[in-house]
């Protein structure tokens, strides 16, 4: 049986994530050094050596320092701060009271009825940067041992009373038909039921982030190197 996920103190959720300014610092320095270094060659052509260096080093820095003072600021405090405080809203009360926490990449996850789901906002990047447009509901399942998983799966997605499902890697995922003002109780009940009918059984997050999500980590970074050899 899956143990619930105990209620956790929402304050607690890290605004600034341990070490991530190292990905904005690297970008600043990457990206720093290829403007620096077209100053410098666009200067030289016209001033001194010493001079389009100095113009170049100075370029390099001031991206380092947009990177790190824009960049980070904005992106890892201000607006993960704002979708931090959405989360806690009375939207999604019914999560709080069933001891759904806030994970610190800006997702409700939890257990209900033994099955585990995650609510990712999708933010509203038309509107205010703090929005949220609407929802995507995930849950995750076993088959028995026996079934043919992938054509199963194919097959049971389509549409039904609650959205049109997506079921795919173990995982069905959905954008709820009220989705402006979603009733997260009876989207999990009705998700649940279909669940249930199809004998799809309750799959823990650490067993299906150990498989299917390591799988398709795997893949997606063999889509990266593929993306960058073709340059």
């Amino acid at each position: 049986m899956i143990e619930p996920i105990l209620h956790n103190d929402m304050n607690k959720v890290p605004i600034i994530r341990k070490n991530r300014y190292k990905d904005y610092l690297g970008n600043g320095v990457i990206g720093g050094f290829f403007v620096g270094l077209i100053f410098f060659s666009f200067l030289l052509i016209k001033n001194p050596f010493l001079y389009s260096l100095k113009a170049g080093l100075v370029a390099w820095l001031f991206m380092i320092v947009i990177f790190m003072g824009i960049g980070f600021t904005s992106e890892e405090y201000f607006k993960r701060k704002a979708i931090i405080r959405k989360l806690q809203s009375n939207k999604y009360s019914f999560l709080h009271d069933n001891g759904f926490i806030v994970h610190e990449d800006l997702f409700l996850e939890g257990v209900y009825s033994n099955y585990h789901f995650r609510v990712l906002p999708v933010p509203d990047r038309q509107g205010k940067i703090t929005g949220i447009k609407y929802d995507i509901i995930h849950a995750f399942y076993s088959f028995d041992s026996d079934s043919n998983d992938k054509r199963k799966e194919k097959n049971l997605s389509g549409e039904y009373f609650i959205g049109d499902l997506l079921f795919a890697n173990h995982c069905v995922g959905y954008v709820p038909k009220d989705w402006e003002k979603p009733d997260f109780k009876e989207n999990f009940e009705g998700l649940i039921s279909i669940l249930k009918r199809e004998n799809l059984k309750p799959l823990t997050i650490n067993d299906w982030e150990s498989t299917f999500g390591k799988m398709l980590n795997e893949e997606d970074e063999i889509e990266k190197n593929r993306g960058q050899d073709s340059f």
